[in-house]
Formats: structure tokens, sequence, C-alpha cells
């Protein structure tokens, strides 16, 4: 969500995503049709746009969602601003890779995880950074943290779900070209539950809305909390490399050495 990433990036203080149904001309404007795909934006859409048409909860499960289902977008926005940044938005070419990479990352996407709070989601994609099972990418753990807390914010009061359900609706799109691309039936498989996953997400979100300011404090807080740790840990080894005089520490010195009899 930056200005150095491929145009399909998003700015957060200098774009908003356009608002659902909003096209580029108003005077050329398409006829709807029926047969549209779902999530489907023009093919000249260059940042990501909320969904013109997003289902409602009530039509993709019976069941009430469960209490944990928020917990699943710190670990998918994490995720995403994490893939985005490292393959600059994505294009065609790269789109089993970032995929992959997405899917890696995330567990709530690539394993089905379920978590019990923001800082345990994002502790979990942050420690497959960390494992370095995947690039860490120009963001870094605490980057893609705060990145997923700013997209969870949203523009404000006004308008917070927009963010979030444009995120969604890429990653849902994204994710239906890669499986498009694929060609192993597991691989599709993993690719369609995925996008489902997305799909669900979207709805949730867009009828919970005055849930996401606490979760993106939730990720602020646990921002906060891995830079404080980092910089301790940092203090602690700039002292050790003083005492030790470079980074690593000195020989051990023998103290008592036993003389030949």
């Amino acid at each position: 969500w930056k200005r150095w990433m491929m145009p399909r990036a998003v700015t957060l203080r200098s774009w908003s995503p356009r608002p659902r149904g909003a096209h580029r001309n108003p005077r050329r404007r398409p006829p709807p049709s029926r047969f549209e795909p779902f999530l489907e934006d023009a093919p000249e859409a260059r940042s990501p746009t909320v969904p013109s048409r997003i289902p409602t909860l009530a039509s993709l499960s019976r069941s009430p969602p469960s209490p944990l289902v928020r917990f699943q977008l710190p670990n998918v926005l994490f995720a995403y601003a994490h893939t985005l940044a490292l393959y600059h938005g994505g294009d065609d070419a790269l789109v089993s890779d970032f995929c992959a990479t997405l899917l890696g990352v995330s567990g709530a996407l690539g394993a089905q995880q379920v978590f019990a709070s923001a800082e345990e989601a994002l502790q979990a994609a942050a420690q497959v950074l960390e494992a370095g099972e995947h690039p860490p990418g120009p963001l870094g753990t605490r980057g893609a943290m705060r990145e997923a807390a700013r997209i969870l914010m949203g523009e404000g009061p006004a308008d917070q779900k927009g963010y979030t359900l444009a995120a969604l609706g890429h990653l849902a799109q994204t994710l239906g070209r890669a499986r498009k691309q694929a060609v192993a039936t597991e691989e599709r498989d993993r690719l369609y539950r995925a996008r489902k996953k997305c799909q669900f997400l979207l709805a949730w979100t867009n009828e919970n809305e005055t849930a996401l300011m606490p979760l993106a404090l939730d990720c602020a807080r646990a921002h906060r909390a891995h830079a404080v740790a980092a910089e301790e840990v940092a203090a602690l080894t700039e002292e050790l490399e003083r005492l030790w005089g470079g980074p690593l520490p000195p020989a051990p010195r023998i103290l008592i050495e036993e003389l030949p009899g």
C-alpha cells in the first residue's frame, strides 16, 4: 500500500477505493450484465476497488459466524501487505508466486488456521517470515503489522471498511486468476478454498464494520510491542558487542593449565 509499488497497490493517504458501482467515466457506463463474474473488476482498473457485488453472510452460511472469524483478518491482511510489497503489486506473470507466498504466510488462507486474538494471528504470520520460509520483503515483519493496522483503520469513521473490502476483493480476484492457471488438482483446490475464505471474510467485513477499529487497535498495539522488543534486543546486542570488542564473543581463555608430570 505504498506509492512505490505497482499501480495496483494502494496509497492509504492519497487514494481511496472507488465505491461500489462507480466507474471511471459515468457517461460510458456499461449496462449491467447478469453474467458479470463475481468480484470481477474492469480490465483497466489499476488499483484495488471495493467489489461492486458483495454477498450476504446468510447466503454463504446457514450458521452464524464464529466470534473468532474477526481474528482471521489481521493474519490475512499481514500476508497481503507483505506479498503485495514483495511482488510490487503482482502482475499476471507473477500471480502463481504471489499466491504461493500469500498462502504460505497466511495460515488462515493456506492452512485453515483459527486464532483466538489479533496478536496470535499476527504472530503466526510473523513467525513464518522470521523462520525464513519466505523472502522477508521490503516491509519486514513490523512493516506488515503496521500496514495491516492501516488497512483495518480505513479512511476514518465515514468509511472504515473500504480499504479492507478492497484488499479482500483484490485477493479473491487474484486467487481466482491463479486457480485458472494452476494445473495440479491439489493446488486448484487449495486456491479455491482460499478464495472462498476471502469471499466469506468480505461478506463478514461488509456487515461488521464496527469490529474493524478494535482489530486495528489490537494490530497497532502488537506492532508497538514488537518494535519495543526489537529495540531491546538491538540494545542488548550492541552492549554485548561493545564488551566483546566485535560481533562474536572472544575465545575462552584457559585459566588453569595442567603441567606435564
